[in-house]
């Protein structure tokens, strides 16, 4: 596995056939309060929005009104260490 692919965070987004999206994350936001006007600090995050290199953040793929809540995550929801891997890798709130 070359380093790109291990760096590389999977999207978690699973279809409702179940079958797994194969595109990775390269953006994400992270919701909670703001300081001074401007993006949430990690420890205040409340929540993520994520978007992937499929179909970024894969609204449209459900036809509900909910359909974007697909890609947002609670921090305790995101999968182990990825939550470090966005920030690390300056992906949050680009």
């Amino acid at each position: 596995m070359s380093d790109v692919e291990q760096a590389a965070i999977p999207c978690p987004f699973t279809y409702a056939n179940g079958r797994r999206c194969c595109g990775v994350i390269y953006r994400a936001i992270g919701y909670g309060p703001r300081r001074n006007g401007d993006f949430a600090f990690r420890e205040d995050v409340r929540k993520y929005r994520l978007w992937c290199s499929e179909k970024d953040d894969h609204e449209g793929s459900v036809s509900t009104r909910w359909s974007k809540e697909r890609m947002e995550f609670y921090p305790d929801e995101l999968a182990p260490g990825v939550e470090d891997k966005l920030w690390e890798r300056g992906i949050v709130n680009q």
